[in-house]
């Protein structure tokens, strides 16, 4: 069970009513992207989309932070709302959202998840993330984005702890992914045990966001849109 960190308040947007739905972007990016790449859902969803620790409005707390802080600050948004949440996340935003499955289970009730793949990063790619972060220090001046570019290079192994997740997940992945190939994507939904997957044809690491729409719905009791992973 991963630790449960104190709780920032993040800045949000919000619109819609209906079953809450929660974005979470990737690094670099805010709020206002997911509710962009979401827009499809209309108005039958409460859609929430926070900007994450140290990106946008929200507050850059100190130093060192993990995924399961970003996965605490999303759950006190979802709470604040007053129910529990299908999570879509990219990237970083998808590795808060496994977090929130494993520390805060009562906040989500499935996940959609994409950008992200079943194992943590080895040494040698470690070292990558760090020095990307450094990077963004001297040459952007942008500590928030250094630091969650540290956080998602040290994410932990959830691989075994999976199985506890109970909720219905969906893995998109596109086709044509270089950064986190298809086959990364697809062996992390196979450690839930009811996760889905699907490879979007001639897509590569961003997958479009009427793929994500249409997963949310899914999810929220529509006609299926993946199969059972294998």
């Amino acid at each position: 069970m991963p630790s449960l960190p104190p709780a920032i308040e993040l800045a949000s947007t919000g619109r819609g009513k209906g079953p809450l739905v929660v974005g979470l972007h990737d690094l670099g990016k805010t709020g206002v992207s997911m509710q962009m790449e979401l827009s499809g859902l209309g108005k039958r969803f409460r859609v929430v989309a926070p900007d994450l620790r140290g990106h946008g409005s929200s507050p850059i707390p100190k130093a060192p932070w993990s995924v399961d802080d970003f996965s605490s600050d999303v759950s006190r948004v979802v709470k604040n709302e007053g129910g529990n949440a299908v999570v879509a996340g990219r990237g970083l935003g998808a590795a808060a959202a496994v977090a929130m499955a494993l520390g805060h289970p009562d906040t989500v009730r499935g996940l959609v998840l994409t950008g992200l793949g079943a194992k943590p990063e080895d040494e040698p790619r470690s070292d990558q993330w760090t020095h990307l972060a450094q990077s963004i220090r001297d040459e952007l001046g942008a500590e928030g984005l250094a630091l969650a570019t540290e956080a998602f290079g040290r994410r932990p192994d959830w691989r075994k702890a999976l199985s506890q997740v109970t909720v219905p997940v969906l893995v998109l992945a596109g086709a044509k992914d270089r950064v986190v190939p298809p086959a990364a994507q697809r062996e992390l939904a196979m450690w839930f045990p009811n996760g889905s997957f699907l490879s979007v044809p001639d897509t590569d690491h961003l997958v479009p966001g009427k793929y994500l729409v249409d997963a949310v719905r899914s999810l929220s009791g529509s006609p299926a849109v993946a199969t059972r992973a294998a």
